[in-house]
């Protein structure tokens, strides 16, 4: 469940605000109603539309607080689709379109990682045009003084890779012309990009892939450069984060995949459909074939980021290269090669899938790994050890206990149960009501006096991921592991009385755990034994915000991990003054479940 925790935490950044506001409206109509549409030039008004962060801080120059990542840039591409007036602007592509784009292209890209970019002119104005003669306001209404500019013309500028964390040592990086989105008829000249890798500023050219090695890991910052014939020189940047893996044959570890092999194998049908594993065998030195297996099974991992150089690479969740001995630096890795075993990796090629469709599949590896290491006839073969983490765990022990039931011989001495939910799992109702509510959820804009001309967009639209999100906790899987849970979605979320989990976890319980030819059965939990509190009361608040906000903030918050549990109250209504920016007022309130009550928690 740590992916799923992950996503959820995630996608918060994504709540936006309530279609059902006629002051706004109203507002709208009788502030601009009367200007002269023609002297926005650029066809985008900031004062006139919804800043989904702060856009003024990204001018094309460099500073602490434009990092872009690809939530800034679409909520950058958002804020200026909302700003459109008159029909300048009004062919401008529709966001959910443009993300649509973007995902699409990254998923079909032979690259590691695609980059976008926009530029676009855009007015606002100036600070002092009500004295200055260049408008007039009478009963809050704004008129333009002929002969007169009110408007200052300012600039949006933001590149972003499309993935944020990698892993490995040399990545592949593009920057395709189909996305680089602009209002400029400028033409660029070049551009230049500082991956962060100690080579400083190199030119890179349109439509092709650009080989970026890397000796370290951790956060690496990239410095974009934009030059524009006639033009500005324009700057953005942003971050990623590389999980370093050295290359192959490298000494950071004694399996190090040099003499890996894998396949895929196939599952038999549970109702009706079939699922597969990719699987990863490495031998121990000595061995030519599978002698003394050690069978991993991968947890819940619904972005497939974790493979087998991961986990064979990486000290982090997950990863064996960690040191178990400070005094000799003795590595797990290290200490799994000196015991003698194979190491035989099942890594789903759909972990949400359903937790017994899986177990089929990871059947059908055993029962391959006991021909495998049986097939020569070698004296030294051993029994299996199977190691199941977090998710993982549930569908190996009921694999080994089906193929018992079954009359089958799995042929394994000892099941290693890795922080595995037996009982199921927890993701606050509140966060899953955040995430149903905010998929339902739409921004209606004003349609008047053809100063604005724009569909009804989902908050979808602008906040793609939140459909992750969702898919997420309705992917068997999730639904199979969470004790608590909802349905529906906007303002049709309810109490899911009828889970997956309740029929999953009768079956589980009654298989009980392996037993064939005295199979040990041993846990790891990560966690306290002594039953230590989480911190927080019952019905305690976790975190309760009320204030005017952009998105940014409530990102850093995230950032800083001050919320362990999420939900949010979503945003009730847009404020705007005359000659301001339309900014967001967001209310949040999330609250743990009470003790064997009724209360509010969301």
């Amino acid at each position: 469940m740590r992916k799923l925790l992950i996503f959820t935490f995630f996608f918060i950044a994504f709540y936006l605000c309530n279609s059902q506001n006629t002051d706004y409206y109203n507002r709208m109509q009788h502030v601009f109603g009367n200007i002269d549409k023609t002297k926005v030039t650029t066809g985008y008004l900031k004062e006139f539309g919804i800043r989904f962060n702060e856009v003024e801080a990204y001018n094309g120059v460099i500073s602490t607080n434009n990092l872009v990542d690809k939530t800034q840039w679409q909520s950058l591409y958002s804020s200026l689709y909302t700003m459109r007036v008159g029909t300048v602007a009004q062919n401008m592509v529709a966001p959910n379109t443009v993300f649509d784009n973007l995902k699409t292209e990254q998923a079909n890209s032979t690259e590691d990682v695609l980059v976008a970019a926009q530029y676009y002119n855009y007015q606002q104005y100036k600070t002092n045009a009500q004295t200055n003669g260049d408008v007039t306001v009478n009963n809050d209404r704004i008129y333009d003084v002929a002969g007169r500019n009110p408007y200052d013309t300012k600039t949006i500028f933001g590149v972003a890779p499309l993935k944020k964390q990698l892993q490995g040592n040399t990545f592949t990086f593009k920057l395709p012309s189909s996305l680089i989105y602009s209002n400029s008829g400028l033409t660029i000249s070049q551009v230049q990009v500082d991956f962060d890798n100690g080579q400083g500023y190199q030119t890179i050219a349109l439509n092709t892939a650009q080989s970026i090695t890397y000796t370290s890991g951790g956060e690496k910052e990239l410095k974009v450069k934009f030059v524009y014939s006639g033009g500005p020189t324009l700057y953005s940047h942003s971050k990623i984060w590389v999980d370093y893996i050295a290359p192959q044959g490298g000494t950071t570890a004694r399996f190090n995949g040099s003499g890996k092999t894998t396949q895929i194998i196939t599952g038999n049908p549970w109702q009706g459909s079939s699922t597969s594993g990719l699987v990863t065998v490495e031998l121990a030195p000595g061995h030519t074939q599978l002698t003394k297996p050690l069978i991993v099974v991968e947890g819940f991992d619904p972005d497939n980021s974790f493979n087998y150089n991961r986990l064979i690479n990486t000290a982090n969740v997950g990863g064996i290269n960690r040191v178990i001995n400070l005094g000799s630096e003795l590595t797990l890795n290290q200490a799994i090669e000196d015991e003698g075993y194979d190491l035989v990796f099942i890594d789903f090629l759909n972990s949400t899938d359903y937790i017994q469709r899986n177990a089929y599949m990871v059947e059908k590896v055993i029962a391959w790994v006991n021909t495998e290491k049986n097939k020569n006839n070698n004296p030294n073969v051993e029994e299996n050890v199977v190691l199941g983490m977090s998710m993982g765990g549930l569908v190996a022990r009921y694999a080994l206990r089906d193929m018992e039931i079954n009359q089958e011989t799995h042929d394994t001495k000892l099941y290693i149960s890795h922080d595995v939910p037996h009982q199921g799992a927890n993701v606050p109702l509140a966060y899953q009501a955040m995430v149903r509510h905010l998929v339902g959820e739409q921004i209606s804009l004003p349609v008047f006096f053809s100063l604005f001309n724009v569909n009804i967009l989902d908050i979808t639209d602008i906040a793609p991921d939140l459909e992750d999100g969702l898919a997420l906790l309705q992917s068997p899987a999730a639904q199979q592991m969470l004790i608590y849970q909802l349905q529906g979605t906007g303002d049709n979320v309810s109490i899911n009385n009828s889970t997956l989990h309740d029929s999953f976890s009768t079956e589980y319980s009654n298989m009980g755990y392996p037993q064939q030819n005295g199979i040990r059965n041993i846990a790891i939990a990560n966690g306290s034994e002594c039953g230590t509190p989480l911190g927080f009361a019952d019905n305690a608040t976790i975190l309760d915000v009320n204030e005017k906000i952009d998105l940014p903030y409530v990102i850093s918050i995230l950032t800083l991990g001050t919320i362990n549990a999420l939900s949010v109250n979503p945003l009730k209504f847009l404020s705007t003054v005359v000659s301001t920016n339309t900014d967001i007022k967001a209310q949040f309130n999330l609250k743990a479940l009470p003790n064997l009550q009724s209360k509010n928690i969301y």
